[in-house]
């Protein structure tokens, strides 16, 4: 893809000198004050304003003309612009009513109405069927909201397994979640189950003047590649994603005894489960390399082992 054509050029406005060319930072900012809309914490809503970084996230895609994209978040509608005049379909998922007029006013074509390659989804993306999406997406490329980066990441991860690569904009502290090597600080559930869908390609940090309103905590813009799932990663995600949750149910405890603690199978059980997928029983769950996760849960699914509901929105068990 490439960023010709992703903005309309910028306005112009009266001054004492005449008129004075607008940069197209300006112009999204004068346009998100113009629309008075408030921005909404709640919805974690902190607007892209910079055509660079547009730049940037359509460089990182990589995308082709055939391309299918899915954008959550589509706020004021500067991304979505870039995106629908470059990719074959956009996808654009925007939960907040008060920004459809906007969204159209943004959006719309010299001839009127919005663009034929746009598909607008006024709801709420962790409760749509992502799976239903026609045309597939093939692509996903977001300024994520603050309050769903993580929890829409887990679930595209394996309910769109045609999107190969994510570009989005997330917190820092999520960002590092998601791609937390084993034995770090910071390596989770969370990590352990998006490395078994990704491997990350580039993590860029971005400056908070980006947005508006400015939000109060740092944003990183990162590109994950799909890699090759485990089958039965594909066949029972909702297992295996059980099996990473229960052991991470404490992390002052070993594996073992996180998931006895979580009901299914004893000690003692867990631990001859572990044995064959290669386990030391001691080992504590942010010890486990996502991988050995998938061989655990193999060995577990073979004795029986029910997983709790994985603790996501649409926490379902298989």
């Amino acid at each position: 893809m490439s960023a010709t054509g992703s903005t309309p050029e910028p306005r112009t406005a009266e001054s004492g000198r005449g008129l004075v060319r607008r940069t197209p930072r300006q112009v999204s900012v004068a346009r998100l004050a113009e629309s008075g809309h408030v921005p909404r914490r709640g919805l974690g809503q902190n607007f892209l304003i910079d055509d660079n970084i547009i730049r940037v996230i359509l460089a990182q895609l990589e995308g082709r003309p055939e391309d299918v994209v899915v954008e959550v978040g589509a706020g004021m509608g500067v991304l979505t612009r870039a995106l629908v005049a470059v990719a074959g379909h956009v996808h654009a998922f925007e939960i907040d009513p008060s920004l459809v007029d906007s969204l159209h006013v943004s959006l719309a074509q010299p001839e009127g109405g919005l663009p034929p390659n746009l598909t607008l989804h006024l709801t709420d993306v962790l409760a749509a069927d992502l799976e239903g999406l026609e045309p597939k997406p093939t692509l996903c490329a977001s300024n994520l909201p603050y309050s769903i980066a993580a929890p829409f990441l887990a679930e595209a991860v394996w309910r769109l397994p045609t999107v190969r690569r994510y570009v989005v904009m997330v917190q820092r502290e999520v960002a590092e979640r998601l791609v937390a090597p084993s034995g770090s600080k910071t390596y989770g559930s969370l990590s352990a189950w998006m490395r078994l869908h990704t491997t990350l390609r580039n993590a860029r940090p971005l400056s908070r003047t980006i947005f508006r309103p400015v939000p109060r905590v740092d944003s990183t813009l990162l590109t994950l590649e799909r890699t090759a799932v485990d089958p039965l990663v594909e066949c029972r995600p909702w297992f295996v994603r059980g099996v990473i949750d229960a052991a991470f149910g404490s992390r002052r405890k070993t594996w073992v005894n996180a998931m006895a603690a979580a009901g299914g199978l004893s000690k003692e059980a867990l631990t001859a489960a572990g044995a064959e997928a290669g386990l030391k029983p001691g080992l504590r769950a942010e010890q486990l390399e996502p991988k050995e996760y998938v061989a655990l849960a193999r060995e577990l699914l073979a004795r029986g082992w029910t997983p709790p509901v994985p603790r996501t929105p649409l926490g379902r068990p298989d």
